[in-house]
């Protein structure tokens, strides 16, 4: 029988058809994003051009093929698409995040307005060694083009002054390295360094505490990014170690020239500026109080500067009679970190057993993963995110139920942030969404 309510099912049925297909494309959508973050339908399916990078293999030159082979070996491990280009005009900043070139020492003046004219676009380079001091046939040519592109005095240092690199000072250069860390290099003559008065990188001799000129610098050209390093690839010792660190260095410069994001522990509990350790030294004489706080102030203005370590030394007799107790409360105001020896020694472990990584999962959300391999908690440890690109607001999520969220520290327009970790047991792991929301794009 044909009832006359049978004409009404059929729609009703299919209306709660599509409302479950909606429903359940709405909830696909809802758990993509949790994972890819926020995101616009025309950026569906674009690559990141800041993830490729280029890597100038000149057709006139042989020399140093096996390096370049190498170096592009490594920028893929760092997880970049690499294409080789065998000249600098002709490179779009929209399909490319940063060039970098291994062997710059015979670039000509043609190279050079190539270069400018990428880099005015808004493209971002790394340059390794010396720049445009030799023509095609080996004469040679001088310092003042390096010079003007760097925007500073160079000097050559010979083997004896330049046996190592040095992190001076804290920023993305410097993010690869620990405060005041050494890479030793091969020893060479005629070396150039620069005339920079804040340098995150700089030469130093492994033996001396004595700071020499740059060995590493960013600079801003036109709506581009320039970084130089002053040694390439296959200089480094034979050391395992610092190729690491070289190699981790390039890997930091390269994230900055193509605004891309870079992930640092930070080296002190609580994300101090610095650290400071208070240890009784050997002399049992007195020191008068103002020479003793003279003493300390500059150790903690030299910490201060760099990120490091300050080593507040208290003779024996005045730890015992108290007369220094005022004078050294006045440096623990100096907002770092003061702890004894056995303190530091437990944070050096603590800090070491932390493994954190960084993958870009949308185009304004970065996921960060972090596990902590010591047998013993860990608390008070602070990851800084380079963002390499100014960002407004920021905010983290943990992507594990039940999991204890990360506090967020950032300056608007600053180019970093600061992500507090709550306390992670042994052998333990937690990921977070970090989501921020680029500043506008500076006209001009």
């Amino acid at each position: 029988m044909n009832a006359p309510e049978g004409g009404l099912y059929r729609p009703l049925v299919w209306s709660l058809a599509i409302l479950f297909v909606a429903s359940g494309a709405l909830l696909a959508v809802q758990m993509i994003s949790t994972v890819v973050g926020p995101f616009r339908l025309s950026e569906i399916g674009a690559s990141d051009p800041r993830a490729v990078v280029a890597l100038w293999r000149p057709r006139a030159m042989a020399t140093g093929a096996a390096a370049r082979t190498r170096l592009g070996h490594e920028l893929v491990e760092s997880g970049r698409a690499v294409r080789e280009v065998t000249a600098l005009g002709g490179i779009d900043p929209g399909r490319v995040g940063a060039i970098v070139v291994s062997e710059p020492r015979r670039i000509d003046e043609a190279q050079l307005d190539e270069l400018a004219r990428y880099l005015d676009a808004g493209g971002g380079a790394v340059l390794l060694g010396s720049i445009a001091v030799r023509d095609r046939d080996g004469s040679w040519r001088g310092w003042d083009e390096m010079s003007e592109l760097l925007g500073a005095p160079v000097v050559t240092l010979d083997a004896g002054r330049a046996q190592a690199i040095v992190a001076a000072r804290r920023g993305p250069l410097s993010a690869a390295l620990l405060p005041r860390q050494r890479v030793a290099l091969a020893p060479e003559d005629e070396l150039p360094g620069l005339l920079l008065a804040d340098a995150e990188l700089r030469w130093t001799v492994p033996s001396e505490d004595e700071v020499g000129p740059a060995a590493g610098v960013r600079l801003a050209k036109g709506k581009g990014r320039l970084a130089w390093l002053a040694v390439e690839p296959e200089r480094i010792a034979a050391s395992d170690a610092d190729r690491e660190r070289l190699r981790h260095t390039l890997e930091a410069a390269v994230a900055w020239a193509s605004r891309t994001a870079w992930l640092e522990v930070l080296p002190w509990p609580g994300g101090a500026a610095f650290g400071s350790v208070v240890e009784r030294s050997s002399s049992d004489e007195a020191i008068d109080v103002a020479a003793l706080e003279a003493s300390w102030r500059r150790q903690v203005e030299a910490a201060r500067a760099d990120g490091g370590l300050a080593q507040l030394r208290l003779p024996a007799e005045q730890a015992r009679n108290g007369t220094a107790e005022q004078a050294l409360s006045r440096m623990f105001r100096a907002k770092g970190w003061v702890a004894t020896r056995s303190e530091l020694s437990s944070w050096t472990r603590t800090r070491a057993s932390i493994d954190a990584s960084l993958r870009r999962a949308g185009p304004r959300r970065l996921v960060v993963e972090v596990t902590n391999h010591g047998l013993v908690a860990a608390g008070d440890v602070v990851l800084r995110v380079h963002l390499n690109e100014p960002a407004l607001r920021a905010s983290a999520d943990a992507t594990q139920l039940f999991q204890e969220g990360a506090q967020v520290r950032l300056a608007p327009g600053s180019e970093a942030l600061d992500l507090f970790l709550p306390r992670l047991d042994p052998r333990a792991s937690a990921a977070y969404s970090l989501d921020y929301e680029p500043a506008p794009a500076r006209e001009g």
